[in-house]
């Protein structure tokens, strides 16, 4: 619309020339009409000069940063001739977990000076996992508004790694009991009326009430409902059985902000949930889709928890092809929990992944899916767990 405005007004002024040549002077409105096109037809090489020779590149400081943090992007112009350029349009565009300062990222340059010029563009990482920032159209327009080219080889994309946070939810006992079930002893052991089984030669346990920094681990979760108490056993024998995780982030046809929201909560609430077992003094594989693979990762101490959320900082939403796991993660009985960035509209997504796992299925609370099983709890972006009833 602008370009035609600005044709028709030097059409306009075209026209006025040569009245004026016609009725006033002829000399006087000839020499503007001519002077009018050349100023076009100037415009008009200026316009490709600037479009050969003038190179756009677009660039990052780091490929990594917090969630939260701000961070520049850089946007430079570099001349290959000492004539000043032709206006250049150029318009960014980001996926939903980076927001820009300016919110159009939409900018307009000149360059007149003789290296070019550079726009730094400030932005905020809001929500993590894998970012993109990359240009969507350079335009170079003619000085008087008439003429566009649009450069057809844009430059790379950048690609930026946010760090998820690892939320301190405190000891959340119910999901705790929930997840512990099924790796802690084996609840069928009953108190022993004896002091020690090595004592009197008789299989038992000893147990006592359980006492705040005792771990998880060791409560006796039959025993403790019989007796409306945390009971802890007292023996030194340790399971080796491990929680497994699984993350799944399905994409979204049309990525948007709401479907990023939902893939933030959902890292950050496993994270969340593996510091809580941590804690506990449990140990976790946590199985997830990164860089064209399904990587595995034992988390048992805070130093791997740390690289696992480094790790994290690089995800992406995973492609519908590669959302089930290509390795058996539900082997030698451990128990599954899946943290699923599904929502109420993905139905198809959903029916796939109650078919393909046996265990503990965490949502999102703001998802939108309503309880579909009995072993679904959902994550709030407080990050407390609840289980749906």
């Amino acid at each position: 619309m602008e370009t035609a405005r600005n044709i028709v007004g030097f059409l306009v002024c075209l026209g006025i020339a040569f009245i004026l040549a016609y009725l006033i002077s002829g000399s006087g409105g000839i020499f503007i009409g001519l002077l009018l096109i050349m100023a076009s037809l100037i415009s008009l090489i200026l316009l490709f000069v600037s479009y050969a020779t003038t190179e756009v590149s677009l660039s990052l400081p780091g490929d990594i940063v917090n969630k939260g943090d701000d961070f520049t992007a850089r946007l430079d112009f570099n001349k290959k001739t000492i004539l000043p350029s032709t206006f250049i349009d150029v318009s960014l565009k980001v996926t939903p977990n980076i927001q820009g300062e300016d919110s159009s990222l939409y900018y307009r340059v000149m360059c007149s000076g003789m290296h070019g010029e550079c726009i730094e563009i400030p932005m905020k990482a809001v929500l993590c996992g894998g970012g993109e920032i990359s240009v969507e159209k350079i335009t170079f327009t003619d000085h008087m508004g008439m003429f566009r080219r649009t450069k057809k080889d844009l430059p790379a994309k950048c690609l930026i790694k946010i760090i998820p946070h690892i939320p301190d939810t405190g000891s959340q006992t119910d999901v705790l009991r929930s997840v512990s079930q099924n790796i802690s002893f084996d609840d069928s052991d009953e108190e022993s009326d004896e002091t020690s089984s090595a004592l009197t030669g008789v299989p038992g346990y000893e147990h006592r009430a359980y006492l705040p920094g005792d771990p998880l681990k060791r409560v006796n979760w039959k025993l403790s409902s019989k007796k409306d108490q945390l009971m802890v056993r007292l023996d030194e024998k340790v399971t080796s059985s491990s929680q497994i995780f699984r993350l799944d982030l399905p994409m979204n046809l049309s990525p948007d902000l709401i479907s990023y929201q939902m893939m933030d909560i959902s890292i950050e609430g496993s994270l969340a949930m593996l510091s809580m077992l941590i804690r506990s003094g449990y140990e976790s594989e946590y199985n997830y889709f990164i860089e064209g693979k399904w990587e595995m990762a034992d988390v048992s101490d805070e130093a791997t928890l740390v690289q696992l959320q480094e790790r994290l900082a690089g995800i992406v939403p995973y492609p519908k092809e590669n959302r089930s796991p290509d390795h058996d993660i539900n082997e030698k009985g451990k128990s599954m929990i899946c943290f699923t960035a599904c929502t109420g509209t993905m139905t198809n997504e959903l029916a796939e992944l109650t078919d393909s796992f046996d265990g503990l299925l965490v949502i999102v609370k703001e998802s939108g899916i309503g309880a579909l099983r009995n072993d679904m709890w959902t994550v709030s972006r407080e990050f407390e767990f609840e289980k749906m009833v």
